[in-house]
């Protein structure tokens, strides 16, 4: 299966990436409207300003986030970003916010 995130594909991760918001959520909501096709486009929405919505297919998941993410692949970390978040990627597919 193919997994794409903002347009650029991924490795797929067994369990998948946890979401890492930079700046914290209080409240969301999160509704997943089912096709008759068999697809699902899952949507979610943060009063924090972030916007998830994730179509999964037979043969791909894509999700798109309204913000610039970073991406861990050694410790399996979706960072959603904000304006001014510096990342330094290493070597080793981790990451640091710098700032």
């Amino acid at each position: 299966m193919k997994v794409f995130l903002n347009g650029i594909e991924m490795q797929f991760a067994e369990g998948g990436y946890k979401y890492v918001f930079m700046q914290p959520y209080r409240h969301f909501k999160e509704n997943t409207i089912d096709k008759e096709n068999g697809d699902k486009m899952h949507i979610e929405l943060y009063d924090n300003g972030v916007q998830i919505r994730t179509l999964v297919t037979k043969t791909e998941v894509a999700t798109i986030i309204n913000r610039d993410i970073a991406i861990d692949n050694l410790n399996h970390k979706i960072y959603i970003l904000e304006e001014g978040n510096e990342v330094r990627t290493n070597p080793d597919g981790s990451i640091e916010i710098v700032k």
